[in-house]
């Protein structure tokens, strides 16, 4: 990460800890992912990406980057179907400071002047010249080293969730998530 990030991550600390009500007390997180498929020893993007449910099939349309979707609380509900079905319930921990705050957009990555930073790492046929998210995930990823995406799920901003495009180790916790 670079010393701009850092710097920068003082107001992202903030903002999580005004608007979204997660515990910063500690550098990392626990993240909560729920799925059908047993015995997952690791996430990885490119596999969710293969074979989304209904629930992330209209995400996918708007942006189709690989990434695996998380809760950040215990039995939390999505705000648009509530509980998601699955069984399988699988726990990683990773630092918060991988997390770039999308809605925030501290950096500032999805202003029109970054659009040529990204063609620099893209080219000017990448995907990001026409879809944001694209765009701020591809330089949060190379200028920043982010791994991912926090934001608030609707306009319930206690109601928070992670989109990860990079492979994380996983653990299987062996009780109902609801």
């Amino acid at each position: 990460m670079s010393n701009e990030s850092r710097y920068l991550m003082e107001d992202w600390r903030e903002f999580l800890r005004e608007d979204v009500n997660i515990d910063l007390g500690e550098d990392e997180m626990y993240l909560y992912h729920i799925s059908s498929v047993p015995d997952i020893q690791v996430l990885d993007p490119a596999i969710a990406a293969i074979g989304p449910r209904t629930y992330t099939k209209a995400e996918y349309r708007a942006w189709d980057r690989p990434r695996v979707f998380f809760f950040t609380d215990w039995g939390q509900e999505d705000t648009t179907i509530g509980r998601i079905g699955g069984g399988n319930v699988y726990r990683v921990k990773l630092k918060k400071d991988d997390l770039y705050p999308i809605y925030k957009d501290p950096l500032k990555l999805s202003y029109p002047d970054m659009k040529q930073k990204y063609t620099e790492i893209a080219g000017q046929y990448g995907h990001g010249m026409y879809n944001v998210f694209e765009r701020v995930a591809t330089l949060a990823q190379e200028l920043h080293g982010y791994k991912g995406f926090i934001y608030p799920q609707s306009k319930d901003e206690s109601k928070v969730i992670v989109a990860l495009w990079e492979k994380v180790p996983a653990e299987k916790i062996d009780k109902p998530f609801y």
